[in-house]
């Protein structure tokens, strides 16, 4: 069996693909550059369709819903499909080709949701997982009348992304499914405390971080003492059990995802509990050496050996007793501190060589740690040779020579997202100018209160391997552009492959703003896939909002760390 997820891999393989039964999952999701081909027509012509059971085109937005409907109808034996954010709905007609599924995600807005389909959900008959995704608001009525008619419903997951007054009433749907063995929320509206126990769904997740939606997570499980404090944390029998109680204590909420909470909770132990998600950044900061040594030691235990996301703010890389060699003793020669320094011998160097696994990393500023020790700290990143996706917020004092070590090592880097608050040139130089050295880079994005475009797009067009995708600068005003410079057709013109690129100009009037526009529309080339935009704010609360969900992740980013992921559904 082949696990295809490329529409190159498809057309270069094609003679492979032709032969019975070789396919049984087609995975695209999130694959943009798949909007260079006719994607439906390869898979129907280049491959043998006839056993595909799993289709994922999460994100793929620009496929006309008739052609999707179309190849729905070939595959007949599909029995799991995903298609979040895209063309499909819950129209009947997309219902109507829904009716063979086992396994459906899908993103719903309420001009899709008619009563037609609540009629037409009576023939899903099949279907025992759902993943609804609201992009807009729903009337709340129809909701509860589509699912009631899919009463042998075993999972539903929930994904209610409207910004909105009112909340579902997440209470009536546990109580009308009577089959439900799993129920995920992720709501961005204010939610009660939710107790379906007398449904027999037990909450095994419960978590509400900055900025983010409150997620629930309720199974149906069998439990040695429910309702119950697990004891890991009272009485600790060991060191690891003893640093997890005084984290626990000097911060709110839970640190590890959904996954890793459901062991917990089944278990009521932390000694076999392998953690792929922490996320150490919560709502309410208490910054002291006792969180820190906690954390420091959680990180450094086998535990911890394969974790794939990790999110901190800069204070773990702080230390009471870390004093840095380049100091100097005499008080005649100055000593310029926080300038960055050799990160040999950083007490964060143990830490960091425990989780070669990594693959996400979050590093947030902690408002007071900006000390020598945490500057010369930023090159242990390079230690993370698979890292795929990074995000700082970057401290006044960092200078950003690290990035070129950071670019060449962890070759596997494809998302950069850098957040400056205050302005930082020097780190905005280092960046343009080590830009180059990044080998697999497909999604940037630049927060920073003036920008020189010229030298940031000129870096872009000196990578090697023409990956960009997308592309998300926000800042107060561009530098560095006059009436004979034009960098953004260079750019545009350099990276045919692009099909995101958004600009935020606070301070740009509108008629600059329109020019630059006027230059992205030239290069759009008529793809319906291209989204290229230049605003001065943006909103999620506008109405008629253009960007399409699937670039919602790069434009209003929120942590994707010890969360509910909507795509492992």
């Amino acid at each position: 069996m082949i696990y295809c997820n490329s529409a190159v891999l498809i057309k270069k393989y094609s003679y492979v693909l032709q032969e019975r039964d070789v396919v049984r999952t087609l995975d695209f999701s999130g694959k943009f550059e798949a909007h260079k081909v006719d994607l439906c027509k390869h898979i129907t012509t280049d491959v043998n369709h006839t056993f595909v059971k799993v289709l994922n085109i999460n994100y793929l937005y620009w496929i006309g819903a008739p052609d999707l409907r179309s190849l729905i109808k070939k595959l007949e034996h599909l029995e799991t499909l995903y298609a979040l954010d895209t063309k499909l709905g819950i129209k009947d007609r997309d219902i109507a080709e829904y009716a063979k599924l086992k396994k459906l995600a899908v993103s719903i807005e309420d001009k899709q949701f008619e009563h037609s389909s609540v009629v037409a959900a009576k023939a899903l008959t099949a279907l025992k997982s759902l993943c609804l995704k609201f992009t807009q608001y729903i009337a709340e009525d129809r909701i509860y009348f589509f699912l009631r008619q899919i009463k042998q419903l075993e999972e539903v997951w929930i994904s209610d992304e409207a910004e909105h007054t009112y909340r579902i009433n997440y209470g009536q749907i546990a109580v009308s499914l009577k089959n439900l063995k799993k129920f995920v929320i992720k709501s961005k509206s204010v939610l009660p405390y939710y107790d379906f126990s007398y449904t027999g769904l037990i909450k095994v997740f419960d978590c509400k971080r900055s900025e983010c939606a409150t997620e629930f997570v309720f199974e149906k499980i069998l439990t040695k003492t429910e309702g119950t404090k697990p004891s890991i944390f009272e009485p600790a029998e060991n060191e690891y059990e003893r640093s997890w109680q005084i984290f626990q204590n000097l911060h709110k909420g839970v640190p590890y995802g959904p996954k890793e909470s459901q062991v917990i909770h089944l278990t009521k132990s932390l000694k076999d509990v392998y953690f792929e998600d922490l996320n150490f950044c919560h709502t309410v900061i208490l910054c002291n050496i006792k969180l820190i040594q906690a954390a420091l030691q959680i990180l450094s235990f086998k535990n911890s050996s394969k974790l794939k996301r990790l999110s901190f703010r800069s204070c773990l890389f702080q230390n009471a007793d870390y004093t840095t060699k380049e100091k100097p003793t005499s008080g005649f020669k100055r000593w310029r501190k926080g300038v960055q320094i050799n990160s040999a011998c950083h007490p964060f160097e143990t830490t960091a060589n425990n989780l070669k696994s990594l693959r996400e990393l979050e590093i947030l500023t902690c408002p007071g740690c900006a000390t020598g020790a945490v500057v010369s700290a930023y090159p242990l990143i390079a230690t993370f040779e698979y890292l795929e996706t990074l995000t700082i917020e970057v401290p006044l004092l960092l200078d950003g020579s690290f990035l070129k070590e950071v670019f060449i090592k962890c070759r596997y880097l494809e998302s950069l997202y850098i957040f400056c608050k205050s302005q930082n040139e020097k780190f905005i130089m280092n960046l343009c100018q080590n830009l180059k050295y990044s080998q697999n880079l497909r999604h940037f994005r630049l927060d920073h209160k003036e920008v020189l475009i010229s030298k940031l797009l000129n870096s872009f067009n000196e990578l090697k391997y023409r990956k960009l995708l997308r592309i998300y600068v926000n800042c107060d005003k561009l530098r560095g552009v006059d009436a004979s410079d034009d960098p953004f057709s260079v750019f545009l013109e350099r990276n045919p492959q692009l099909i995101f690129c958004l600009f935020q100009i606070k301070n740009n009037t509108n008629k600059q703003n329109r020019d630059i526009h006027t230059i992205f529309n030239k290069y759009k080339c008529g793809d319906p896939a291209k989204m290229f935009f230049v605003i001065k704010e943006i909103s999620s609360f506008s109405g008629g909002f253009p960007i399409p969900a699937a670039h919602h992740d790069i434009v209003f980013y929120r942590t994707n760390v010890a969360v509910v992921n909507i795509d492992e559904f």
